[in-house]
């Protein structure tokens, strides 16, 4: 009887158990297929990609010849990763600042230190910009014709209008007239701050020697080279508010001022590249060659520190680089067709920016503050800037990153001509912002981002980024605000906060989503951008605002004139 119950019992045990075993055998089953399903999705999407990475090989091996190099120092890659070598230090007892006299636990986290920090330098290479190479396939052409027949359709807008609504024909030079008043001071300027710009490398040089013969005296070596940092760092800072205060005392248009702070923002960037990339030298008591000319070899300075030549200098001044070199790949001859073709664009587009002026920005806000507005006619405002500020957009890139520079690096010869990458082909906020301006990127990279992160944050390459963004941020607001000579942040807000945000919220977009995104905030956000300074332009120009209390600095005048 027992034993027959203890059956029982086991056969009751067995069927309660039955129910748990096959909802368990249900959820793995549940499980198995949507992992089956995810696989398979995955698998279908890298093939997906390997399939489409081979037929764009193809095609650009056919089409685009130019983008396929076997060598990997010609293809568009613009920075290598060296291997530092031992470094002759400064020292009284001139020994190499090797491992060898130190202890073997403390070299080895100093090795290990040096590679987690090492970082990539810029490299140039002789090759041409990435339009000029997509420009010798026919299809590419095609698309720059029909450029070509959207500014003849903006001329012949601008004439019909003039003709028949104002009675003359006017072409958008009154636009030029108005935008470049006082130009000749714009130049008076631009001189004496090549004096001082000259001027700075007879004090670098002075500085050089100075150090040099006291280098058995530390303490006096020290105090000198602090001395002169603190001089130079205050001669930087009067050099950019001498040129911004210029704006408001000569009370500039807002194209003469443009033109006044982005050449002294130029130069103040050309003068930091000098001093940083030599003073590194002089203080290692090395000359350090280039890598076309030496490989990378370093040969150590004999007597006297290594100051490169005058020539040098005064070359880098003008080259469209903002990274020091003592020498660049040059090109045998200049194509003077070529950099004829260049000048003209600059010019045509020109005249279109002064039609889509005309046309377009005054005709939209030009009576702001004096007529009635609303959501819906601010709504109607900001839709009818679209494609205007579209074209705005990609030909102020055509215009300064393509044309200008090619030209200028025609007339000088220099070779390495990636000015820009593919960013219309970007997906993602880091792809566009690395790509859209390498000439600025480069600069921020080698001498605001390495300090950043090398010195400063001590390996956080997110504390680098953000202080580098935040600089660019506050460079452009600078420019913005005193060339319209107005406190309005937008720039600052739409670059240094929403961009930055969408940097890190767009990582994991995928390709034809996020390139969709990017296009979509791009056209949006250059239309919200140049519709919110159009609007605080001319409403402090039409409404006739008092100012009683600071916060009356701070509203915008758009928001007072209705308010």
């Amino acid at each position: 009887m027992a034993s027959e119950n203890q059956e029982k019992r086991g056969e009751q045990g067995v069927q309660a158990r039955v129910p748990d075993l096959n909802f368990v055998r249900d959820k793995l089953q549940k499980f198995q297929s949507k992992m089956l399903q995810d696989f398979e999705q995955r698998l279908s999407c890298m093939v997906e990609d390997v399939l489409q990475d081979l037929r764009q090989r193809e095609l650009r091996a056919h089409e685009f010849p130019n983008f396929e190099r076997s060598d990997r120092k010609s293809t568009w890659h613009n920075r290598v990763t060296k291997q530092t070598q031992s470094d002759v230090s400064d020292s009284p007892n001139g020994h190499a600042n090797d491992t060898e006299s130190r202890p073997p636990l403390q070299a080895e986290k100093s090795g290990q230190k040096q590679r987690r920090r090492q970082l990539p330098e810029k490299v140039f290479v002789a090759r041409e910009s990435y339009l000029t190479a997509l420009l010798q396939v026919e299809h590419m052409r095609t698309i720059y014709h029909i450029f070509y027949i959207i500014l003849v359709m903006f001329l012949l807008n601008v004439i019909c209008h003039d003709y028949f609504v104002e009675g003359r024909i006017d072409l958008g030079l009154g636009t030029f007239r108005g935008g470049l008043r006082r130009l000749h001071w714009v130049f008076g300027v631009w001189l004496l701050e090549h004096v001082f710009v000259l001027a700075l490398y007879f004090a670098f040089r002075g500085w050089a020697l100075v150090r040099h013969k006291l280098k058995p005296h530390s303490s006096l070596q020290r105090f000198w080279s602090h001395s002169c940092l603190i001089l130079y760092i205050s001669s930087q800072l009067v050099f950019c508010f001498v040129s911004t205060s210029l704006c408001l005392k000569f009370n500039l248009p807002f194209v003469s001022a443009c033109v006044l702070l982005l050449e002294s923002t130029r130069l103040l960037m050309k003068m930091h590249a000098f001093v940083r990339y030599n003073a590194e030298r002089v203080i290692k008591g090395k000359a350090k060659k280039d890598d076309a000319a030496e490989e990378g070899n370093e040969k150590e300075a004999t007597g006297r520190p290594f100051v490169p030549p005058f020539s040098c200098y005064t070359y880098f001044l003008f080259a469209p680089t903002l990274i020091y070199r003592d020498s660049y790949p040059r090109t045998s001859h200049i194509r003077w067709k070529f950099a004829l073709n260049r000048l003209l664009e600059v010019v045509a587009i020109a005249f279109l920016y002064a039609f889509i002026h005309e046309r377009h920005i005054d005709a939209h806000f030009g009576q702001y503050g004096l007529e009635p507005m609303g959501p819906s006619q601010l709504i109607l405002k900001l839709f009818g800037m679209m494609l205007p500020s579209a074209v705005i957009f990609l030909c102020g890139f055509y215009l300064i990153l393509h044309s200008w520079l090619n030209f200028t690096s025609e007339l000088l010869r220099f070779g390495d001509r990636m000015f820009y990458k593919d960013w219309w082909t970007s997906h993602t906020y880091d792809g566009y912002y690395r790509n859209w301006n390498v000439v600025v990127h480069d600069w921020l990279y080698e001498y605001v981002y390495k300090d950043m992160y090398s010195h400063v944050f001590r390996g956080s390459k997110v504390a680098a980024s953000l202080s580098v963004f935040m600089i660019s941020a506050l460079v452009h607001e600078q420019v913005l605000g005193f060339a319209l000579q107005m406190f309005f942040p937008v720039m600052f807000f739409f670059f240094g906060i929403v961009g930055v945000a969408l940097v890190f919220l767009m990582r994991s977009a995928p390709k034809v989503l996020g390139n969709i995104f990017l296009w979509f905030s791009l056209i949006l956000g250059n239309a919200s951008l140049i519709s919110l300074y159009a609007m605080e332009h001319y409403a402090l120009k039409n409404c006739d605002l008092s100012r009683q209390s600071w916060s009356d600095y701070l509203l915008p005048a758009a928001w007072r004139c209705y308010n």
